[in-house]
């Protein structure tokens, strides 16, 4: 395990002593993620997806990104909407799952990437997120429900319009009519598993 500098880290990831190895991650890769201690909010996105038939180890991802370079990655956010940001503001808080399209060569990794780089700045509809949001405490999280609310840019949807869009298929499982979810994105089967080393820093 080669080490790393802490030079150019955040504080809380220096005392975490560890980061993901990024250069074994592509251009276009799926990063999906689950906070090691749960909040209300992952609680709740994990609950909506169980509900909605998914196994729970699929249900447990709560947050989807979409990997660019180096550290950069692009992310939908509540308020801010998509955003280019650092996978490091994401640790040492929580655990990273990495997923890729195998069969893409690597000019359509970068057009998926570029993109996702291209949605940069749009936002959420506040109303449809208060209503996504009453639908799952309701236990409504559904195809239906969601697909009332697909104006909502959430997090999974940006990976999966780069995918359908760049790649000229949709993944298999991913609703064409509502919205895709982390859990829709940790159990299609176009998509496998990337295992990523972790380098000690010094």
């Amino acid at each position: 395990m080669e080490p790393v500098s802490v030079t150019t880290l955040p504080n809380g990831v220096r005392a975490f002593g560890f980061v993901p190895a990024i250069e074994q991650l592509l251009p276009g890769d799926l990063l999906l993620f689950r906070p090691v201690a749960g909040t209300m909010t992952s609680r709740g996105i994990a609950g909506a997806q169980r509900r909605a038939g998914f196994a729970a180890d699929h249900a447990a991802w709560t947050h989807a990104a979409i990997f660019l370079y180096d550290d950069v990655m692009v992310e939908a956010l509540p308020v801010r909407g998509v955003v280019q940001s650092s996978l490091y503001s994401r640790l040492p808080g929580h655990c990273i799952l990495v997923r890729r399209r195998p069969e893409l060569d690597e000019s359509i990794r970068y057009r998926v990437a570029l993109w996702a780089l291209g949605r940069i700045g749009k936002r959420y509809s506040h109303l449809a997120v208060v209503g996504l949001g009453w639908d799952m405490l309701k236990g409504l999280w559904s195809d239906s429900s969601l697909a009332s609310n697909r104006q909502v840019v959430i997090c999974s949807q940006v990976f999966a319009d780069a995918q359908g869009e760049m790649a000229g298929k949709r993944l298999a499982g991913c609703p064409y009519s509502g919205a895709t979810t982390p859990a829709h994105l940790s159990a299609t089967p176009d998509l496998v598993d990337v295992a990523i080393g972790w380098k000690k820093l010094v």
